[in-house]
């Protein structure tokens, strides 16, 4: 091989290995419960939360930015701990337990013989961050009264928040505000339910 030829080729070698050795190493998250709380008294209620429903281009590993009205980019590094449906699953449940508050909160698919009073499902069509900062929450969800499958509230709500910055810790600690609000209203509608039907 050509002394010259030998030396470019070793370059590129180099050049290589270098850009191998500064791959950035992925970072995870997870959504938070609210530590926010609502009526000291306890309820004997049974709540079932999910099913839980996302759009496709939300449900992998990283962790999604909308870019314009039509352009969603993920962060290859920045990934969620655990899948994003069973993350909102979570937190949603165990922001009910507090909220309501009760002890009796499960999450979909669960068991026949556990009887459950109210059913929550939610279809999440938008949860993602703008290149600015702002979270979006957009969600379709309705809540049935078990024994009778009636049901007693039906919502399409959307909430917006501002992270400290567009970290991406700051970013997921917004959006897991704005579940926290989601989980306010679907409260306020089961008791409101419990209230209407009495002792």
């Amino acid at each position: 091989m050509h002394p010259m030829l030998r030396v470019l080729v070793l370059g590129m070698c180099l050049l290589l290995l270098a850009g191998c050795g500064v791959t950035k190493p992925s970072r995870f998250y997870l959504l938070t419960p609210t530590t926010e709380t609502g009526a000291t008294t306890r309820l004997e209620v049974a709540i079932g939360v999910g099913p839980v429903a996302l759009p496709e281009y939300l449900d992998r590993s990283e962790i999604a930015r909308r870019a314009g009205d039509n352009q969603i980019k993920y962060a290859g590094t920045h990934r969620w701990a655990e899948p994003l449906k069973v993350s909102f699953s979570r937190v949603l449940s165990e922001n009910l337990a507090t909220m309501i508050p009760t002890e009796q909160v499960v999450i979909f698919p669960w068991a026949r013989a556990i009887p459950i009073d109210y059913q929550v499902t939610v279809v999440v069509t938008g949860y993602e961050a703008d290149e600015s900062g702002y979270i979006s929450l957009a969600t379709n969800w309705q809540i049935i009264r078990t024994d009778d499958t009636t049901v007693i509230a039906r919502r399409m709500t959307s909430y917006r928040e501002t992270a400290a910055s567009t970290d991406y810790a700051d970013l997921v600690t917004a959006q897991s505000r704005a579940l926290a609000s989601l989980s306010w209203d679907i409260v306020k509608a089961i008791r409101a339910e419990i209230s209407k039907a009495g002792p």
